[in-house]
């Protein structure tokens, strides 16, 4: 049967007073024997003259109503549902140790784990996993930049920008009108897909375009795009070293967190067995 429930609202002086530490915490509402205090809801209460006299008592109102909706919902639960209520303790208990032992085990690793991996560690790991490193899409180490069609010598900068020779120049002429470029560097990989999709190339096999020409411009209505390409990959190849670095740093990261856990495991039962607290007949 449902207990019934008393609720009075504070006046906005009590709810001032409250937040002023001057008064001692006002019953706010009462259910059998549990009490909402006016401290229990203070966080959620304006400061005095913030909010008119009728919304501050809405406000009120609406937070006992909410403490009430849940305390009763709670005891309609444990009523109804006696039978299940062993199998929610036990979920409760079971979580409660789960968040526990997740503690313990998270803290102990972020305290011993060795985070340092040498370049030597992620080769040999790279050489003795490659099969686990195939590429399942192109990619491309290149790099672009962007200046406006009506830019001054535009039409000289793309011939010195083709020509190994004339690189300087290139290089004088787009300090000064390059207005647009890649957001990483030339020995970067990254999908050339995602190349693609940033400069204007209209072709039909573009693989085979950037393959054959390592240095190329194309333009859009507004800019002309002058592209360097160092490298390209193809899909069911192997991914180059750099490409997956940061990937065989995490694997190896992994397989030390899992080392330690197992040590933790091994250690806590045998330090138990020699404290004498742990018998295994």
């Amino acid at each position: 049967m449902v207990k019934p429930i008393f609720i009075g609202l504070v006046a906005l002086v009590s709810v001032a007073c409250v937040s002023n530490g001057t008064a001692e915490p006002d019953v706010l509402a009462e259910l059998g024997n549990k009490k909402l205090l006016v401290e229990d809801i203070a966080d959620h209460l304006p400061k005095a003259g913030q909010m008119d006299a009728a919304d501050s008592i809405s406000l009120v109102h609406r937070l006992v109503r909410q403490w009430a909706e849940n305390e009763l919902l709670v005891e309609a639960a444990e009523f109804n549902l006696q039978t299940e209520l062993a199998d929610f303790n036990e979920l409760v208990k079971q979580y409660r140790n789960d968040l526990l032992k997740h503690a313990y085990i998270d803290g102990y690793v972020r305290q011993h784990l060795d985070t340092t991996i040498t370049p030597e560690q992620i080769q040999a790991y790279y050489d003795q996993n490659l099969s686990n490193f195939e590429l399942k899409e192109s990619i491309v180490q290149a790099f672009y930049a962007a200046a406006p069609l009506k830019a001054q010598k535009t039409q000289e900068a793309k011939r010195w920008f083709l020509s190994d020779r004339y690189q300087d120049k290139y290089l004088d002429w787009a300090e000064v009108f390059v207005t647009k470029q890649s957001n990483y560097g030339d020995s970067a990989w990254v999908p050339m897909m995602d190349f693609l999709d940033e400069i204007p190339l209209e072709s039909t096999n573009p693989y085979n375009y950037l393959n054959r020409r390592k240095r190329f411009t194309c333009e859009d209505t507004a800019l002309v795009y002058f592209v360097q390409v160092n490298a390209l990959r193809i899909k069911d190849s192997y991914s180059p070293l750099p490409y997956v670095e940061e990937r065989i740093k995490k694997v190896l990261l992994n397989k030390r967190r899992l080392t330690l856990i197992e040590q933790i495991e091994e250690n806590i039962i045998e330090h138990a067995i020699e404290e004498g607290t742990l018998i295994i007949h």
